[in-house]
């Protein structure tokens, strides 16, 4: 599950780096200038020239805010970006200082994203100022996939679940799909978890998200013993991806369930082939 709505919160905020190009002169362009064109580090620098005279002056402050946020999603690392996320959160936290500002929406909705990417323990705090900009009227188009993330992480799966939905009626995508698919896996509810993984997978380009969309079809499928089925996923599988230990892995024991220990026996083999440690297949090839 991280694993997936870690790569589903990443495409969300990837921004391109932009080519080296010739930059305006900084002193002809407005705040409102700099952030359009997307030069951030020129907008924090003149921000926090503006700040240096007035520590408080909120336009400032929003607009700096913004900038470090940018900054930080554009990094690769969690390291790299944490720095960026707390000069974001602080500064956006001061403009809220001056409650009937225009953009207090949008510094909520910028909050909510910088919490979640901050980890897990800053999770309630994004559902806390993403619905506050929700409340405002502010709304872009993942502010439900974010929603959504959030819930699902701490463990409130219903209402995750009806934030992706919502997100799908806006933006259908495979990752979208593959994600409903899995909450619905996690509420036991088998029925729409199958039809939804099924769609991620007739939608998608993406290996990654067939290939993942598979291994939990593969696993409902065995749960339920629909040892054929199940077959089928992990085979589809290992035509995409030859060296998947963990597809050899469960065909392993899909035969073993149908009392085919040699077949079983292959499997596991294979598995450790490609994977001295997987610990799965050593456990069951060598008892």
């Amino acid at each position: 599950m991280l694993a997936t709505v870690g790569t589903l919160a990443w495409r969300l905020d990837w921004i391109p780096r932009l080519s080296d190009r010739i930059r305006p002169e900084q002193e002809l362009q407005s705040l409102s200038d700099l952030w359009q064109n997307r030069l951030y580090d020129d907008l924090i620098s003149r921000c926090d020239a503006q700040l240096r005279e007035n520590p408080l002056e909120p336009m400032s402050l929003a607009y700096r805010g913004f900038a470090y946020f940018y900054k930080a999603v554009s990094e690769v690392t969690l390291e790299e970006r944490i720095p960026y996320l707390d000069e974001a959160i602080v500064s956006l936290r001061r403009s809220k200082l001056d409650s009937a500002g225009s953009w207090i929406a949008e510094a909520d909705y910028i909050l909510g994203k910088a919490y979640y990417h901050k980890g897990k323990y800053y999770y309630d705090l994004t559902l806390d100022y993403l619905q506050a900009a929700l409340a405002a009227g502010y709304q872009r188009e993942d502010i439900y996939d974010y929603l959504g993330l959030a819930a699902t992480q701490l463990d409130l799966l219903e209402e995750g679940l009806g934030y992706f939905q919502t997100a799908l009626e806006i933006n259908p995508t495979d990752l979208l799909l593959l994600t409903v698919g899995q909450s619905y896996l996690q509420l036991e509810r088998t029925k729409e978890a199958e039809e939804y993984l099924l769609r991620a997978i007739n939608k998608t380009e993406d290996r990654a998200v067939e290939i993942r969309a598979r291994f939990l079809l593969g696993q409902m499928y065995f749960e339920r013993e629909d040892y054929f089925k199940a077959e089928d996923q992990y085979t589809e599988i290992l035509a995409n991806d030859l060296n998947s230990s963990d597809a050899h892995y469960y065909l392993g024991e899909i035969y073993s369930k149908m009392n085919d220990p040699v077949s079983a026996r292959a499997e596991w083999r294979k598995a450790l082939v490609i994977d001295p440690s997987h610990y799965g297949a050593r456990l069951r090839y060598y008892r």
